[in-house]
This record gives C-alpha cells, sequence and structure tokens, in this order.
C-alpha cells in the first residue's frame, strides 16, 4: 500500500506543472508528445516515483 502522503505530493506537483486534475493532464497530453517528449515524460514520471517511494500496480 502506497504512502498516501506521497501520493499526494506526487499529485499536487503535476497538478501544478499542467494546471489540470491529473488524471485528464496525464490522459490529454502524453497521446500528444512526440517520442522523445514521451521518454522524457517517463523518465521524469519514474525519477518522481522513486523519489517520493511510490509504487505502481499495475491493472494486468
Amino acid at each position: 500500500m502506497p504512502d498516501m502522503e506521497r501520493v499526494e505530493k506526487l499529485t499536487s506537483i503535476l497538478e501544478e506543472r499542467s494546471g489540470l486534475d491529473v488524471r485528464e493532464a496525464v490522459v490529454r497530453f502524453y497521446n500528444y508528445l512526440s517520442i522523445e517528449e514521451t521518454r522524457i515524460y517517463d523518465k521524469e514520471t519514474d525519477y518522481l516515483l522513486d523519489t517520493l517511494g511510490v509504487e505502481i500496480e499495475l491493472p494486468f
């Protein structure tokens, strides 16, 4: 179970950077990124998750 304080902090950072609700921002912008931008986005997201100690459970 992830630390909810850390999840909220990550959500806050992503919402602040995008200006949107985090779910909407991820869906809206990820599909429009170039391959290079997608790679950078994934690396930054992974860095933030590692820094905050958040583990993701894949739905499949």
